[in-house]
């Protein structure tokens, strides 16, 4: 009698459907007709004799089991790519695959020019971009289901690269009483209903407030900052973000600097460097060396793990 056995291809389909949540982008990222990526999760679960997503009209979902394999398939698919990509440098080849989270101001401001030059130089590894919230990103990175991700320091667990420094820069209507200034005190904001990040930078806003001891109105929370400055370009409240974070299009807003001033720090982290493919290794190095040719101005102190690129 045959016996079965699990393939990579059919790790790869689930843990590709579990990370996009779509058959059907899933099919498109894999280069793979839907029905493909279908039997071979229908064949794992088969083979495994459990039921590993559920399916509704809302979407995909995982069931607990199935969350429970993900971590392991992830892992096992991490160690192949680094076995490739291993022996492709010790035969001469710089191929491979890099799996980058970020959230949306980074990805708009800094990636492009980085992602552009890193092509250039180095065509055979691919770069896989994900995007989310800040959140999501660091759930990327412990999960594995990215190689390295953008967050703001600090964060806990995780080496890091510093890698770009931006303001944080408060943001009223034209019409707004304080329209004429350059530079306020974060407590001349008290007065006004606050808008307010739900993600990212959030914690971090609040924490300077109660810094100056005081608590922000906050009237408003959204998610997408396109809503936030809508609102606030049709007056109905302030807001605070980072310069990165900033429309191309300042029609209708007045941007202040804060006193004392402010900065968000970003890096790049992952579970370990050490542990990371020679393709990751790669990324970081070119990452940081683009970013200082830039003048994102990165201490080295800020860079404890910079001898060690410098070595890879």
């Amino acid at each position: 009698m045959k016996k079965n056995h699990i393939t990579l291809a059919q790790l790869q389909a689930f843990a590709t459907v579990a990370e996009v949540g779509s058959f059907t982008t899933a099919s498109e990222v894999l280069g793979m007709t839907q029905s493909a990526v279908s039997h071979s999760i229908a064949s794992l679960e088969k083979e495994l004799r459990v039921s590993l997503l559920d399916r509704d009209r809302n979407g995909i979902f995982l069931t607990e089991i199935g969350k429970r394999v993900l971590v392991q398939a992830q892992e096992i698919l991490f160690r192949v790519e680094q076995i490739r990509q291993e022996t492709a440098a010790a035969v001469g080849l710089e191929t491979g695959k890099v799996r980058l989270g970020s959230f949306p101001s980074v990805t708009a401001r800094f990636l492009p020019g980085l992602l552009r030059q890193f092509r250039q130089h180095y065509p055979g590894i691919d770069v896989v971009l994900l995007e989310g919230t800040d959140d999501e990103v660091l759930e990327w990175i412990n999960s594995r289901a990215v190689d390295v991700g953008v967050v703001a320091l600090p964060v806990e667990d995780l080496e890091t690269i510093a890698i770009a420094q931006d303001e944080f820069l408060a943001v009223v209507s034209a019409s707004h009483p304080l329209a004429e200034r350059d530079r306020i005190h974060i407590r001349q904001l008290a007065q006004d209903p606050f808008i307010m990040s739900k993600v990212g930078c959030k914690p971090i806003i609040v924490k300077m407030f109660r810094q100056a001891k005081i608590d922000p109105k906050i009237q408003f929370e959204a998610i997408d900052l396109r809503t936030i400055f809508s609102m606030v370009q049709e007056g109905m409240g302030v807001t605070i973000v980072p310069e990165m974070s900033l429309p191309d299009n300042l029609t209708g807003f007045r941007i202040l600097n804060l006193e004392p001033k402010r900065l968000r720090r970003l890096a790049f982290a992952l579970p370990s460097l050490e542990t990371a493919s020679p393709a990751v290794k790669i990324f970081l190095h070119q990452a940081r060396n683009w970013a200082e040719s830039q003048h994102y101005l990165i201490p080295e102190k800020q860079n404890p793990l910079a001898r060690q690129l410098e070595g890879s």
